[in-house]
């Protein structure tokens, strides 16, 4: 005999409405041919005795309604993949695209994704090198001079760049 019960149906088996949050419900297991199949019902189609099923056991419960899905993609992954992208293209160190790359990648060394292995000075500049934590890539990224007076534009940069993503 299979016991595999599935969880709470969003759908009442009798009327095929939508439960909501709150909504009293009773649940049956009944007998089907090799198991148990577990049906749930509203409140007021399970008052009409008549249309209840031959059942094995019942309880009374409340339906809770899903809690919304966390967001899919954390802002650190889509971080992640906006720097990605971006390296993808050829960057002048002094450019302001450099500029938010190196914002990027510094929140991602933050939080542990990138992990810093050398900083070192080239014919272009500073740079410092990265490697993915997980996947073991190696990124470069140049250091472009931000001024302190360039910090409300540079934020300013990334504030649009947010609201592009819909953060």
């Amino acid at each position: 005999m299979d016991w595999s019960i599935r969880p709470r149906a969003s759908l009442c088996a009798g009327s095929g409405t939508e439960f909501i949050d709150g909504q009293v419900v009773y649940t049956v297991l009944v007998s089907v041919e090799g198991g148990m199949e577990r049906k749930d019902f509203a409140e007021v189609v399970w008052d009409d005795v008549g249309s209840r099923p031959a059942y094995f056991c019942f309880w009374k419960g409340k339906f809770r309604a899903q809690p919304p899905e966390p967001e899919k993609e954390p802002p650190a992954a889509r971080a992640e993949a906006e720097l990605r992208r971006r390296l993808a293209q050829p960057v002048q160190a002094e450019s302001p695209e450099a500029r938010v790359i190196f914002l990027f990648a510094l929140l991602l060394e933050r939080k542990k994704i990138l992990l810093v292995r050398e900083r070192t000075t080239g014919p272009e500049g500073r740079v410092t090198v990265y490697e993915h934590k997980m996947t073991g890539e190696v990124i470069l990224v140049p250091e472009p001079e931000v001024r302190l007076t360039e910090v409300d534009q540079l934020r300013s940069e990334v504030e649009a760049l947010a609201a592009a993503w819909g953060a």
